[in-house]
Parts: structure tokens; sequence; C-alpha cells
């Protein structure tokens, strides 16, 4: 009579293992990529906000109210598909003065993950 000896028999333990470290790997890399997504987005609305501020200030006739300044940091901010409704033009004391924020989005809802805001803010002397 052949006997099972199960704490010395290896076979299939890669595949348990692999089963266990795979989701955790895979949402890990999901997490990387969410944060990477994130940081894109705040770059490329700071990036308009400055440059859209710059404008306000330096450039009268293609930024000569709110509108034309929001629509100026829509097309400055690295093709990110954002409307001119996330960007806000102000003249505090400061000078010229772009804000923006906007919601990324977040595949990682279906785990509870929190969404991001991403926010921006730049101002030039007048």
């Amino acid at each position: 009579m052949k006997t099972i000896n199960f704490p010395r028999d290896e076979r299939g333990s890669s595949a348990v293992e692999f089963s266990l470290v795979a989701p955790l790997f895979g949402l890990f890399l999901a997490g990387v990529a969410q944060v990477g997504i994130w940081v894109w987005t705040s770059t490329a609305l700071q990036h308009g906000a400055e440059l859209a501020a710059r404008c306000a200030s330096f450039n009268p006739t293609t930024c000569a109210d709110a509108p034309s300044i929001t629509n100026y940091a829509v097309a400055q901010s690295y093709g990110l598909r954002v409307t001119p409704d996330a960007f806000a033009y102000t003249q505090p004391a400061c000078g010229n003065q772009v804000t923006a924020s906007l919601q990324t989005a977040n595949f990682l809802s279906i785990i509870g993950a929190p969404a991001m805001t991403a926010t921006a803010q730049a101002c030039f002397p007048k």
C-alpha cells in the first residue's frame, strides 16, 4: 500500500504561491498607474495655469478677458481633456492668478479607493 506524505509533497506549490501573490502584485501595479495618472494630470494643470497667468500679464491681445485666459489654459494643458470650467481667473494682490482643479479618473474605485483631485495655482505680477 502506498501512503501519501503531504508535508513533503511539493507538487503544485508554485501554482499556489502564484495564486496568492498575483492579485496583490496586480493591485500594486494598478495603484502605481493610478498615482501616475494623478501626477500627470497635476503637472498638466500646473503647466496650463502658469502659462495662462503669464499670458494674462504679458500678452493682453491673446488673453484679454477671463474666457480667453481659461481657453488658453486648456490649450496649454499638455493634451489633457479638460474644459475651461476647470480653470478660474482672478486678479488678487499678487497680479493675475489662474487656479485649476480637476477630479482624476479613478479606476480603483471598485475596491473602495477614494477619488483623487488634482489642483494647481499660478500667479504672475501685472
